[in-house]
């Protein structure tokens, strides 16, 4: 099976397609260490997050479209604007399965459209950039409602609203009501002057091996059938422990969005979303949560980083660091929120200076704001106290992604479970992101390997029979380590290195104890993180070592020498 790649200018309009060499397929499979080997081989190092020169890639999984359950979903890949590092932001709905329906594994954009276009992908190979000065503007629900009027109701969509036109650096893009959110992917998309991407065409991607494939479907069914019920929902929080005011207190939550059918009809929110614009500005209300994300949402925000954004400010004007004229800023006040998030998505007042992230707010406005920024590379933190929950405090410090989360967790006992006592930390943190990454060669769905019903030697088997590539779940594993060692590599090229896998300072020299929660601060942080080099088979520096990457075969990484990659095998379109 031809595995391709669709590579756009948006300069020149020149477009043109390639196919994925057979060795890139075996070494890297698919999904996020696909598209890692991708970036990290054409984007030259000290690029500009929102200049023509950067790369954003949308990925879909080789079994995208394929009739497999929970395969579906899409990554944006990119430098963050966020954290000058690499990112990745995983997108639901079936975007994925359309993309790859279109023939396309992998859609690499560069360059920078003069005036607003958008992508659209139709029958028999159609490819074009058509122009979208009427879109500009316009949210993500009216975007998505009117290119579905000219191109049918069938076509699938994934686009920017607002904010990623005005270039807030945690801008993300929209397919459906989904979001690939995290990292400011958005903004890349907006930068480069693209609205949206259209697939209109059939998903009719034939399997290698039929026979096999027929008996993995119905093997999948059956896990299906006998799933895990006890398995976490996207939406639940019920029995969670919080982060509240800026990571100053806790709270253990004592309801739970997925039991409100009210909510689970406006399409969420989910878990991370309700303590981002619930429990972290102080104040939990569902209703108005549901109202802040379907804000968030049309305007194209992370909900995860502009929450913490408006936390931030929140204890600022706590502490007579900041203050807004017609603005009542501080804790309990989800009328603000809302607000907040329409000015930010427009740059407007105070929504200037949030738009550009915490971290560069806090250096903006000094007086020591920076000791209440809380971000990890850059990045905002999602709901995860490292005091309370050490195995995702470290799992997020020592990732390439920084704050982003689905990054760390605790996937050996579900979303809320305690570490497990008397295991080492750093061998926890490197088992499950390997397991985390070997799940994204196929963007396999978390919630269905939680589930039970996407275990990974199913997905292996799955991937065997429908690529016609004979894998073991070895070789999944192997993909892993490569992507990690690639990332790392990535985030060491642009200035990312040791210096940047810590904490705030608030977690390093604070304990907590609120509401029953107590957990001191977390000294044993830069212990745990040579640990976990050391497990990585990185040096003290955190640098793969000459034998780590000669044992993974990664001849492309010189980390005193950056190396250009090119693939061949390209064929104009225009």
């Amino acid at each position: 099976m031809e595995r391709q790649i669709l590579r756009v200018n948006l300069s020149d309009g020149s477009i043109r397609q390639e196919d994925i060499p057979a060795k890139v397929c075996r070494d890297f499979i698919g999904g996020r260490p696909l598209a890692a080997r991708y970036l990290y081989g054409e984007l030259a190092a000290g690029v500009e997050p929102l200049s023509p020169e950067n790369i954003l890639i949308f990925s879909a999984g080789p079994l995208a479209g394929s009739g497999a359950r929970g395969v579906n979903r899409w990554l944006a890949v990119t430098k963050s604007p966020l954290s000058g590092g690499f990112i990745r932001s995983v997108g639901g709905s079936d975007f994925g399965a359309w993309l790859h329906g279109a023939g396309y594994e992998i859609l690499f954009l560069t360059g920078q459209a003069a005036e607003p276009v958008y992508l659209y992908l139709g029958p028999r190979g159609r490819v074009e950039l058509r122009p979208a000065n009427d879109l500009w503007g316009q949210g993500t629900q009216a975007t998505q409602a009117e290119l579905r009027r000219r191109h049918g109701r069938e076509a699938r969509v994934a686009c920017i609203g607002p904010a990623g036109e005005n270039l807030v650096r945690y801008a993300s893009i929209v397919s459906n009501h989904s979001t690939a959110a995290r990292g400011g992917v958005g903004t890349v998309m907006g930068a480069k002057k693209l609205k949206a991407i259209v697939v209109d065409t059939e998903t009719d991607i034939p399997a290698a091996n039929r026979e096999l494939w027929s008996r993995l479907l119905e093997r999948q069914r059956e896990l299906i059938d006998r799933r895990d019920h006890r398995a976490p929902l996207p939406g639940a929080i019920k029995g969670a422990i919080l982060p509240t005011r800026n990571f100053q207190g806790a709270w253990q939550a004592d309801v739970d969005t997925v039991n409100q059918p009210h909510l689970l009809e406006r399409g969420g929110p989910e878990f991370q979303t309700c303590w981002a614009l619930g429990a972290n500005p102080g104040h939990f209300e569902p209703d108005l949560v549901a109202a802040a994300n379907e804000r968030c949402n049309d305007l194209g925000l992370d909900t995860v980083s502009t929450g913490g954004s408006i936390a931030f400010a929140y204890e600022l004007q706590q502490r007579g660091l900041l203050k807004a004229e017609g603005l009542d800023l501080g804790w309990e006040r989800p009328e603000t929120t809302l607000e907040l998030i329409r000015m930010i998505a427009y740059r407007m007042g105070l929504g200037e200076l949030l738009a550009e992230g915490v971290s560069w707010a806090a250096e903006h406005i000094g007086s020591g704001a920076v000791e209440y920024a809380m971000t990890i590379k850059g990045i905002e933190m999602p709901g995860y106290d490292p005091r309370v929950r050490p195995l995702h405090g470290l799992g997020m410090v020592v990732s390439a992604l920084g704050g982003s989360y689905c990054y760390g967790k605790a996937l050996h006992a579900g979303l809320f479970a305690a570490d497990r006592q008397g295991e080492d930390l750093a061998d926890q943190v490197s088992r499950i992101q390997e397991t985390t990454v070997a799940l994204e060669t196929g963007i396999g769905c978390l919630f269905a390997y939680l589930g039970g019903w996407l275990p990974l030697e199913l997905m292996t088997e799955m991937l065997t029979a429908f690529t016609g590539t004979e894998l073991a779940l070895e070789d999944l594993y192997m993909a892993a380590e490569r992507s990690l060692a690639l990332e790392r590599a990535f985030n060491l090229r642009e200035g990312l290195g040791r210096e940047a896998d810590t904490l705030p300072e608030r977690f390093l020299r604070e304990g907590i104890a609120d509401g029953g929660i107590k957990a001191g601060p977390f000294t044993r942080l830069p212990e745990l993180v040579q640990a976990y080099y050391h497990h990585r088979g990185w040096d003290e520096e955190g640098r793969p070592t000459p034998a780590t990457l000669d044992r993974l075969g990664l001849e492309l990484v010189r980390l005193d020498q950056p190396r250009e990659f090119k693939v061949a095998f390209s064929r104009e379109l225009i």
